[in-house]
C-alpha cells in the first residue's frame, strides 16, 4: 500500500515537473512571439490562432508521453522494490520453519537429544517449537526407559539361565548320586519358576502399558480382594504373617478384570514377601478405593519414588524370589485405568500403598 502511494506521488510530482518545464519553454516561445507580433505578419489573426492550437496539441502530447514514461518507471521501480522486500520478509518468516523442518528430519532414535530451541519473539512459531521440544522430551524419556527396561530384563533372564547351566554342568557329574540328582532337580525347578514368573510379569507389564482398549467393565472389587488374599494366604502362613481385610468395597468400579486381579495380587504378594516374621498385612476398603499396608522393613521416604521403577527391589527378608517388577506392574495398571496411586512409609514400617479408583 505504501509503495502504491509512493508511486502515485512520484508520478504526480514528475508530471508536474515535466509540465512546468514544458510550460517554461512555451512561455519563452510566447514572449518571443509577442515581440514578433510587433512586426508585420502575413498570416493575419486566423493564422495566429491555428499556430496556438497546434502548440497546445503538441504540449498535450508531450505531457502525455512524459506521464507514460514516468508511470512506467514508477511501476518498474515499485515492482522491483516490492519483490525485494517480499523476498526478504518471506525468508525472515520462513527461516524458523526451515529450522524446524531440518531439525525434525535429523532426529532419529539415536539423536533424540536434539532440540529446536527456537529463539526470537514469543509468536506462533516459537510456541510450536516449544511444543515440539516438549514432545521430544517425552519421547526421549520413553525411549530411555525402554532401553533400561530391555537391559534389565535381559540381565534378569540371563541370571536364572546361567544358574540352570551351572546346575547341569556342576551339579550333575557323570557319577552323580540320587541325592545329587534330587538337589539339581530342585534347583532347576526353582530357577525355571523364577524365569516363568519373570516372563509372565513382563507380559502383564506390556499389556498394562498398552492400555485398556475398550475392555473395561464393572468389576466386583470385593471379590477381587478376597481372591487375592486367598492367593497369598499359604505364603503368609509360612512366615506367620497375618492378613486382615477391613471396610466395604466401593460399588460401580470400572476396570479390566484380569488387570485388576493382577494389581491386587502383586500388591498383596509384595506385602507378604517384603515383611518380617510374624508381621501383618492390612487391606482397607473405602468408598474411594483401597489401601494395602504391611509391617515390613522401614522404607526411607527418599527411596519410595524409585521403587516403582522396573527391577528395583527394596530391602527384604524373604526368599529373594521377586523380579523387581511388582510395583512397576502396579503403577502401569493404575495408570492404564486412570486411577491414582500414592506410596508412603507405613505406620508399622513397611509400605503403605493407596489406590484411588473411579466409579460409574
Amino acid at each position: 500500500m505504501a509503495l502504491v502511494a509512493a508511486s502515485l506521488a512520484f508520478v504526480n510530482l514528475a508530471s508536474q515537473w515535466s509540465l512546468a518545464a514544458i510550460e517554461g519553454v512555451v512561455s519563452t516561445e510566447a514572449s518571443q512571439r509577442g515581440r514578433a507580433e510587433l512586426l508585420p505578419d502575413d498570416r493575419g489573426p486566423q493564422g495566429a490562432d491555428v499556430a496556438d492550437a497546434d502548440r497546445e496539441v503538441a504540449l498535450i502530447a508531450v505531457v502525455a508521453e512524459q506521464q507514460w514514461q514516468w508511470s512506467t518507471s514508477a511501476v518498474v521501480v515499485a515492482g522491483g522494490l516490492a519483490g525485494g522486500i517480499g523476498w526478504f520478509v518471506s525468508r525472515r518468516m520462513l527461516s524458523p520453519i526451515d529450522r524446524i523442518t531440518a531439525t525434525a528430519n535429523r532426529i532419529s532414535a539415536t539423536t533424540l537429544d536434539e532440540r529446536i530451541a527456537l529463539d526470537g519473539p514469543d509468536d506462533e512459531l516459537r510456541r510450536l517449537s516449544r511444543t515440539i521440544d516438549a514432545l521430544l522430551d517425552r519421547l526421549e524419556a520413553a525411549f530411555e526407559a525402554q532401553r533400561r527396561f530391555v537391559s534389565h530384563a535381559a540381565h534378569e533372564l540371563r541370571t536364572p539361565l546361567a544358574v540352570q547351566r551351572a546346575t547341569l554342568q556342576i551339579g550333575l557329574p557323570d557319577d552323580a548320586t540320587p541325592p545329587d540328582v534330587v538337589a539339581a532337580r530342585t534347583e532347576m525347578l526353582e530357577q525355571n519358576r523364577r524365569t516363568e514368573h519373570l516372563v509372565e510379569s513382563l507380559l502383564v507389564l506390556a499389556e498394562a502399558e498398552r492400555g485398556l482398549e475398550g475392555s473395561s467393565v464393572l468389576v466386583d472389587l470385593g471379590s477381587c480382594v478376597a481372591a487375592a488374599v486367598g492367593g497369598v494366604r499359604a505364603a503368609a502362613a509360612v512366615t506367620g504373617v497375618s492378613l486382615s481385610v477391613e471396610g466395604t468395597a466401593p460399588d460401580g468400579v470400572v476396570g479390566e478384570p484380569v488387570l485388576v486381579q493382577q494389581l491386587l495380587g502383586n500388591l498383596l504378594d509384595n506385602a507378604v514377601e517384603y515383611n518380617v516374621p510374624g508381621g501383618v498385612v492390612r487391606v482397607e476398603l473405602h468408598a474411594g478405593g483401597f489401601v494395602v499396608e504391611n509391617s515390613g522393613p522401614d522404607v526411607p521416604a527418599t527411596e519410595i519414588a524409585a521403587l516403582s521403577q522396573p527391577f528395583r527391589r527394596g530391602a527384604q527378608t524373604g526368599s529373594h524370589r521377586h523380579s523387581g517388577l511388582g510395583l512397576s506392574i502396579i503403577t502401569a495398571i493404575v495408570t492404564a485405568h486412570g486411577w491414582s496411586l500414592v506410596l508412603a512409609p507405613g505406620e508399622r514400617g513397611g509400605l503403605r500403598v493407596a489406590v484411588g479408583v473411579s466409579s460409574v
